[in-house]
């Protein structure tokens, strides 16, 4: 396999003060609490896999990513990576905001070992596919959050790692980017490299990845085929829903209508030109009240 995980674990000591640390090393004394971010996971994915990450934020997903990347040490467990790894993990990280976008391009194959001329024969790709011409020797502080993301984007992809790890970063790009990064990943698949894609946009998730891992309190809640996990995923969120919403009612009694169920009565998956049917309840304490509903 391209990645092989087992019985990964992250456990991150908690401290009140930061002093406590120094009597904990003297006194020999715990001081500190138990942390338990990631427990015992584990899985393997093949060349030219694409593998999707959904959870809940605090779920333990980006503490499973940066493992991979080699920017965390596991508490326990073992991680073989078969190839280079290069990660789109935080925008940014890596960067220095004083500097150009030129040389933060250098300044990140500097960091990553890669030789400088490397760099320089990809420099004019990576800067046409970010389409930051004439913001390349700007300095990254006057760069908007999505014009990072670009730089970003594009100089992992272009060089070209056999495991890509991708955290959520699409998610502050425009929906033109958004697509032109897409269609870049899937040429990355098809060439046989290996895409792990975390993100929080399930159509995202369900239109390019092979299989899916759900991550839930830190420990893989369910793995296998997308189309079998992210409904299982979207079911959960619903009925968390449906309670909160019980417990909302009753804390506001004073709202005048709400929605207090929505089901899907089309078999699952949903296609493309299908024809939508749903069950929808709205509530309302009052009798004469007009109300509207958007879907």
């Amino acid at each position: 396999p391209a990645l092989r995980v087992s019985g990964l674990t992250k456990i991150y000591r908690l401290y009140d003060q930061p002093v406590d640390r120094l009597k904990e090393l003297l006194f020999r004394r715990k001081r500190h609490s138990d942390f338990v971010a990631l427990c015992d996971v584990g899985f393997e994915l093949a060349h030219g896999q694409t593998l999707g990450v959904v959870g809940d934020n605090g779920a333990g997903k980006s503490t499973l990513l940066q493992l991979i990347a080699g920017t965390l040490t596991p508490t326990r467990g073992m991680i073989e990576c078969n190839g280079s790894v290069l990660g789109l993990l935080e925008l940014g990280v890596g960067f220095h905001i004083e500097f150009t976008g030129r040389q933060n391009i250098f300044l990140y194959g500097d960091v990553l070992g890669l030789p400088r001329r490397l760099v320089q024969s990809r420099f004019d790709e990576i800067v046409a596919f970010a389409e930051l011409e004439s913001f390349i020797d700007r300095p990254l502080k006057t760069y908007s959050t999505g014009m990072r993301m670009r730089l970003a984007f594009s100089l992992v992809v272009t060089l070209d790692p056999h495991i890509l790890i991708v955290d959520e970063a699409l998610a502050v790009g425009d929906v033109y980017f958004q697509k032109k990064c897409i269609d870049r990943m899937m040429e990355f698949k098809n060439r046989g490299r290996t895409i792990i894609f975390c993100s929080h946009s399930l159509y995202q998730v369900s239109m390019f990845c092979d299989e899916t891992l759900w991550v839930r309190e830190g420990r893989v809640w369910m793995h296998g085929e997308t189309a079998r996990v992210i409904p299982a995923y979207e079911a959960w969120q619903a009925q968390r829903n449906v309670r909160r919403e019980q417990v909302e009612a009753q804390e506001h009694p004073e709202i005048p209508a709400r929605i207090t169920s929505l089901e899907l009565l089309n078999p699952p998956p949903c296609r493309r030109g299908d024809d939508l049917r749903f069950r929808l309840r709205v509530q309302s304490n009052r009798a004469a009240l007009r109300f509207h509903i958007s879907f």
